[in-house]
């Protein structure tokens, strides 16, 4: 009897993750209100009853497509990277912000999933509202701040000015860009795809940029 219920408890959980991925993709394929639940069960291979059972409806799929965006960053940038406290030390500092960008990056431009969140997101973004809340608050001002401390030590200037929070939106837009843009950067570049080796002249390319932003804050 125990194997019995461990096996329906973990076959919902496929569903409910199951569910989850094809709301992502649909969601930012299509939209919200343009993808049914019909749609979602038929993709993700289950019954449609089983949308109300974990999510109770559509929306509540939604809200759930956000908190499993929030959890996988978790794991692309860890709240201990975030937490780290360099001290007075400004190359430590600058070392947490490459850190995470680099975490990122790897994650956005190679990973499959990345371009589903990407639309997800984006879509949401137009008419903002539970979501975004949802994500800004889990997700983009706990980044931003921790980046924000850090770039206030790496440069020795105040971690909430207004120039700081709009130069740590510069670093994050450019990571951004490179999935957003992803079609047309590939045909640019000539490359099929972007993996490892893509990816790796894509750091290059914006942890050189990090530095001399970095070096010209110190600057002033």
């Amino acid at each position: 009897m125990a194997g019995t219920k461990k096996a329906l408890r973990h076959s919902g959980e496929q569903t409910r993750t199951a569910l989850i991925n094809s709301g992502l993709r649909l969601f930012g394929e299509k939209g919200f209100e343009a993808t049914s639940t019909r749609d979602i069960a038929a993709d993700a291979e289950a019954n449609i009853a089983s949308i109300a059972y974990h999510f109770s409806g559509k929306e509540g799929l939604r809200l759930a497509c956000a908190e499993a965006i929030v959890a996988k960053f978790r794991g692309i940038a860890p709240p201990s990277l975030l937490a780290a406290d360099p001290g007075d030390d400004d190359k430590k500092a600058a070392l947490v912000i490459e850190t995470a960008i680099i975490a990122m990056i790897r994650f956005f431009t190679v990973q499959p999933e990345a371009r589903h969140i990407a639309a997800f997101v984006v879509r949401e973004m137009i008419n903002p509202g539970a979501v975004i809340d949802l994500i800004y608050a889990e997700m983009m001002y706990p980044l931003h701040c921790a980046l924000c401390r850090a770039w206030g030590v790496a440069t020795h200037r105040d971690p909430d000015s207004p120039a700081t929070r709009l130069a740590v939106f510069t670093i994050i837009g450019q990571v951004i860009y490179f999935r957003l843009g992803m079609p047309m950067v590939t045909r640019r570049m000539g490359w099929k795809a972007v993996g490892p080796k893509e990816a790796d002249q894509i750091i290059a390319t914006i942890i050189g940029n990090l530095r001399t932003l970095i070096a010209a804050a110190k600057d002033k």
